[in-house]
């Protein structure tokens, strides 16, 4: 009985109930692809930045270079592979000298471009939960505000104001509050959750550049010497 009457009070939000169903079902479906996108990713990186950056260290840029095109679907393995192929196409013996400076300045310049791509990549759809968050209460307000106006022009019309005809009109226009916050909330969560992940991923992609500039210079050294 309680779910029926829950079930009326939904149906009779009107197009409010409408609106706000459409940004639960689109806010679920952006926190669902944007988690098993930062799961894959994450997996993806463990697999590769490690052993990318040994081959480096071990000299082996072109094996570190395939490593990083064969799982494009990490973002470290992206600024990694943007650096590589930077060092691959101007190859030398001599890494060393002006042409080594360079190179490694190419290099940081290629990673800094892919890293911002990429957190842009990241980012993505990410400012469509922090917009829904932020304006559903209010689209729930309103639908409540639409709704006391509703059931007081009823009881202007039939001259009935008793507690029974006000509570019931005032029950339905609050729905629509309730179901805002239930939007809202989830969303929120959700939005600062991932930027968390967001700047966890930055951080990774920034550490595996530099290691991978020192790994290159080591590796000049070691050809000096």
């Amino acid at each position: 009985m309680m779910g029926q009457g829950f079930l009326q009070l939904i149906a009779h939000g009107g197009i409010t109930m409408v609106i706000l169903a459409i940004f639960s079902v689109f806010s679920l479906a952006v926190i669902g692809e944007r988690f098993y996108s930062y799961r894959k990713a994450q997996k993806a990186t463990h697999e590769v930045a490690e052993k990318a950056l040994q081959y480096v260290a071990d000299g082996k840029m072109a094996e570190a270079l395939h490593l990083c095109e064969q799982n494009t679907g990490s973002p470290v393995a992206r600024v990694l592979e943007a650096g590589l192929l930077v060092v691959v196409d101007q190859a030398h013996p001599a890494m060393s000298g002006e042409r080594f400076s360079r190179r490694i300045e190419s290099c940081k310049g290629a990673m800094q471009r892919t890293t911002s791509a990429e957190i842009i990549r990241l980012e993505r759809y990410l400012g469509s939960l922090a917009t829904l968050g932020n304006i559903s209460p209010f689209v729930g307000l309103f639908g409540t505000v639409l709704g006391i106006i509703r059931a007081f022009e009823a009881i202007s019309k039939t001259g009935s104001g008793g507690l029974g005809t006000v509570s019931a009109g005032i029950a339905e226009a609050l729905v629509a509050t309730a179901a805002g916050l239930f939007v809202a909330i989830p969303a929120v969560m959700a939005y600062n959750y991932f930027l968390g992940r967001v700047k966890l991923f930055a951080t990774s992609m920034d550490n595996a550049a530099s290691e991978m500039v020192d790994r290159l210079m080591d590796q000049a050294t070691h050809q000096e010497g």
